[in-house]
Order: structure tokens, then C-alpha cells, then sequence
């Protein structure tokens, strides 16, 4: 077996089994909406959007801490235990005590709280003057925590913690979203590169045989020589077997792409559009710094150490001196009933005030120092890492820079090349009708052509790549599919 019918069978034998037997219908898939319909259907992009908004989800669950809460609970006592003083103490107590309330905290930490008790209590002692007694009563207070919310705040330290989070959640979903654009983008330009190589193969093809049939007509008149015409039907045959190669690589091109854009397949044949992939309107010339600012990696890496940072402060500020400062207002009522208990508390005859302070002093704080040291190293590790991701950022930066301007570079310089091989095989086809040239020379520069022709149609998807490339190094590689 020759190593041309090796390459012929093999690419025959990489051909979906559905070619033979049918004709697949061709479909146009622009640029634009193979990459909107792989963000579409990424799960990396759909678990990055959920991830988002979770984390957009504990600032509120913060602020709900502040809702208003009802307050109430009833019990019941008979108490038939021995008295050693019976006269005084009174053989049985029955009380019955419930009550009712509403408690507001606020960013600040102040508790306040509208309370409203009864208590009714039936005890035949000898010198209890009032049996059955209710006494009511209605009180406001308040607790105010000092040292902790007005030296630190921690409930802003909570809620930048908070925001942080979210802010490095969307930063990760645009890293998702910027990944998926990059490998649907990739997979549309190899496609978009294999249906030119079949096409360029394919006027190899023409030409070989355009060739052929000049060589067999010399043949007849006697003025071309056995070996020619042998070369000319080996050229067609070369570039045959390649165009079933490069048929062979347009289909695992499009495997390619439909696993990009999270298909299992589809009965139609895709035809890509060149109009978007080689427009040059992009503006590449922002500033580093700013670009750094803008990156997602960059981004996420930031605030995940400010969300760190924060974290780290709540931990301080959590193991601070509680002093509290407590204060009561209110009134009280007492009859034989509940109907005359609550007159005699609404008429505010008897008031109640209180006023105190309180103090809890941590003792050891083993667990907090741990947890602040666990804190510490979390943040110092967050910091190493953010100054790595800007450090490859603007590496990547001036490479991408680099890349595109070489790509841009290799795109021109192939143009001239092929315009140069064109005009080389037409004056040799000049010099072959003059009988002044052979056959085996123009194959040989019919292939020069096809082989400029390739090598500038994979310059132009180079530097395709390399400008997606440093928009996503800039930081804006999704504006382009967002409008």
C-alpha cells in the first residue's frame, strides 16, 4: 500500500457514515451567533450565573436581620407544693402569665423592644389583701451595644464582606462567559479554515486537470513527452486525496464546534461567514493600567482579598468588650381582674424606669485568636495571589500585543507572497505554451500557489485569534457579543 492511498483510505474512513447515503443540507452560522448561543448553553457560564446571584443574595439576608418580630408566649403554674410557712406563703399558687411583644434591631445594633405582660396570680395567704391579683404592665427598652458599633462597626465590615463577594461572583461569571466566547470562537475559526482549505484544494483540483487535459492534447500532436502526461494525472490524483483530507477535517471541525456550543450534533452542514471574522474596527490601545482594572481575573482576585480584608476586621470586631447600655420606660397596672388591671395601666399612674450598663470581657479568646490568625493567613495568601494574577495579566498584555502585531505582520507579508507565486506561474505558463517550460515545473509552482494561499489564510485566522485574544487581555472580549 502507497502512502498516498493510506492518507485516501484514511480519509475515507473518518467521513461520517451519513455522507455516503444522503446529501446534508448547508445552513450560514455567523460568527456572532455561534459564540451567543455557546454562552447560552455553557454549564460552566450557568453555574457561574448561579454562583452570582447567591452571592447577591447575602447583603439582603443581612438587612432581613432588621424586620420587625412578634413576640409572645402564655404558661400556666399550679404549685401545691409543702410551705413551711402556710399563713404566710398560703397552701396553693396558681399563675397564669402571658405576653406580647414586638422587637426592632438596627444597622447600629439597637434592640428595641415594645413588651406587654400579664400575670395573674390566685393565693389565699392570710395577709394577701388582693387574691385573685393581676398585674400589667407596658415598657419600651432599649439595648444599645457601644464599644462594638461605634468603634468599628461591624455591620458595615458585614456588608462589604457582602458586596465583595457578590462583586468577585460577577467578576467569575465574566471569566466563564469569556472562556466559553474564546472556545467557540476558536472552533468557528478552524471551521471557518478548513472550508477554505477544501476550497483552495478544490481549484487545486481544477487546475491539475486543466493542466492534464493541455498535456493530453500535446500528447496527441506529439509535443509533450510520456512522463509529463504521467505527471499531470499523478498531480490530480494528489490533490484529490487532499481534498478528501481536508473534507476530513472540515467534519471534525464542526465535531469541534458543536461541543463548543454544547450541541450533540445537527443534520445540517455548517457555512461560516468571513465578513465578521476579519473585520479590523477593533481599538486595541488602551492603557495597561486601565485594562488591568477592567480584567475579570484581576477583578475576582481583588475582591476576593477585599472580601477577606473585611472578613478579617467582622473577626476582630466580633471578639471586642460588649459594654451595653440598657434603658427602660414604662407603666404598670394592678386589680383583681384583667379588665382592671388594663384601666388602671392605661391611666400611666405608675410608671417604671430603668437604666443599667453591661459588660462581657472574653476571658481567653483561644478559639477567636485562632480564628483571626486563620484570617490573617487567608488574606496574606489572597494578597500573593492577586499580585501574581496582575503580574500574568500585564504579561499577557504585552505578549497578546506582541502576537497581533506579528499576526498582522504575517497577513501582509503573505499577501505579497501570494501575489508574487501568482505572477511567477503565469509567466512560466507563458513559457509552457512556447514550449520553453515543463509540466513538472508548473505543478510545481501550481503548488507554490496553493501553498501561499494556505499559509495566508491561516496568517488571517492567527491574527483572527490574536485580536480575540487581547480583548479578552483588555478586559472587553464581551462587549463585541453584548450589543
Amino acid at each position: 500500500m502507497t502512502a498516498q492511498t493510506g492518507v485516501l483510505l484514511l480519509a475515507l474512513l473518518s467521513r461520517p457514515p451519513w455522507l455516503g447515503a444522503q446529501e446534508i443540507s448547508t445552513r450560514t452560522l455567523t460568527f456572532q451567533n455561534a459564540v451567543r448561543e455557546a454562552l447560552s448553553r455553557s454549564p460552566e457560564v450557568e453555574a457561574a450565573q448561579k454562583e452570582s446571584i447567591l452571592a447577591a443574595l447575602e447583603e439582603p439576608i443581612l438587612l432581613a436581620n432588621l424586620d420587625p418580630r412578634f413576640q409572645s408566649s402564655y404558661s400556666v403554674a399550679d404549685d401545691q407544693a409543702p410551705r413551711a410557712a402556710p399563713a404566710f406563703q398560703g397552701l396553693r399558687t396558681r399563675l397564669e402569665h402571658w405576653e406580647a411583644g414586638f422587637v426592632q434591631n438596627t444597622l447600629l445594633g439597637t434592640e428595641a423592644r415594645l413588651r406587654w405582660t400579664n400575670e395573674g396570680l390566685k393565693n389565699q395567704a392570710a395577709f394577701r389583701v388582693l387574691d385573685p391579683s393581676v398585674d400589667s404592665r407596658l415598657s419600651i427598652e432599649l439595648r444599645q451595644p457601644l464599644l462594638r458599633y461605634f468603634w468599628g462597626r461591624p455591620d458595615i465590615a458585614r456588608r462589604q464582606r457582602a458586596r465583595a463577594g457578590e462583586d468577585g461572583a460577577r467578576a467569575r461569571l465574566r471569566q466563564a462567559q469569556e472562556s466559553a466566547v474564546l472556545k467557540a470562537a476558536r472552533a468557528y475559526l478552524e471551521l471557518h479554515f478548513a472550508q477554505e482549505q477544501i476550497r483552495i484544494k478544490t481549484e487545486g483540483v481544477k487546475d491539475a486537470k486543466i493542466l492534464l487535459a493541455k498535456n493530453e492534447e500535446k500528447r496527441r500532436y506529439g509535443l509533450a513527452e510520456e512522463s509529463d502526461l504521467l505527471q499531470a494525472r499523478s498531480s490530480v490524483e494528489v490533490q484529490e486525496t487532499e481534498v478528501l483530507i481536508a473534507e476530513s477535517q472540515r467534519e471534525r471541525a464542526q465535531i469541534a464546534l458543536w461541543a463548543a456550543m454544547h450541541r450533540e450534533g445537527s443534520p445540517f452542514r455548517v457555512e461560516t461567514s468571513s465578513s465578521e471574522i476579519l473585520s479590523r474596527a477593533d481599538d486595541l490601545e488602551d492603557s495597561e493600567a486601565k485594562s488591568l482594572s477592567i480584567r475579570a481575573d484581576v477583578q475576582s482576585a481583588r475582591k476576593r482579598r477585599e472580601a477577606l480584608e473585611w472578613n478579617l476586621r467582622v473577626g476582630k470586631l466580633d471578639t471586642l468588650p460588649d459594654l451595653s447600655l440598657s434603658l427602660a420606660y414604662g407603666a404598670a397596672g394592678l386589680a383583681g381582674d384583667y379588665g382592671g388591671s388594663w384601666q388602671d395601666l392605661g391611666s400611666f399612674s405608675h410608671s417604671l424606669k430603668s437604666a443599667g450598663l453591661s459588660l462581657t470581657v472574653p476571658f481567653a479568646s483561644t478559639r477567636e485568636r485562632l480564628a483571626r490568625r486563620q484570617n490573617l493567613l487567608q488574606l496574606e495568601v489572597a494578597a500573593a495571589q492577586a499580585r501574581e494574577v496582575e503580574s500574568r495579566g500585564l504579561r499577557e498584555i504585552r505578549d497578546g500585543r506582541e502576537n497581533l502585531r506579528l499576526a498582522r505582520l504575517r497577513v501582509e507579508a503573505g499577501r505579497r507572497l501570494l501575489e508574487l507565486e501568482r505572477r511567477k506561474f503565469r509567466a512560466e505558463e507563458e513559457n509552457f505554451r512556447r514550449g520553453r517550460s515543463s509540466t513538472d515545473l508548473l505543478i510545481r509552482f501550481q503548488q507554490d500557489i496553493r501553498r501561499a494561499q494556505a499559509n495566508l489564510l491561516e496568517a488571517e485566522k492567527d491574527e483572527a485569534v490574536a485580536r480575540l485574544e487581547l480583548r479578552r487581555c483588555l478586559g472587553f472580549l464581551l462587549e463585541a457579543f453584548q450589543q
